[in-house]
């Protein structure tokens, strides 16, 4: 299974990924770039913005409701 596959996978079955929990989880250095991929080819990705405790902003991708056709 590549590594877009199980990020897909984790993402519809409920989890939330930030980058460094993508990069332990699946190795994956570019989840921006690989929920980008999926939102191209019609999966409903969402980013939300969080903060950080030391006040940094990351973004957290969940996979989003169904688009309505």
């Amino acid at each position: 299974m590549s590594q877009s596959e199980r990020i897909f996978e984790y993402l519809s079955n409920g989890g939330t990924l930030t980058v460094a929990e993508a990069l332990n989880k699946f190795g994956c250095y570019a989840l921006s770039q690989r929920c980008t991929e999926m939102m191209r080819s019609g999966v409903p990705i969402e980013r939300d913005m969080v903060r950080l405790e030391n006040g940094k902003r990351i973004a957290r991708y969940k996979m989003g409701g169904l688009a309505h056709g």
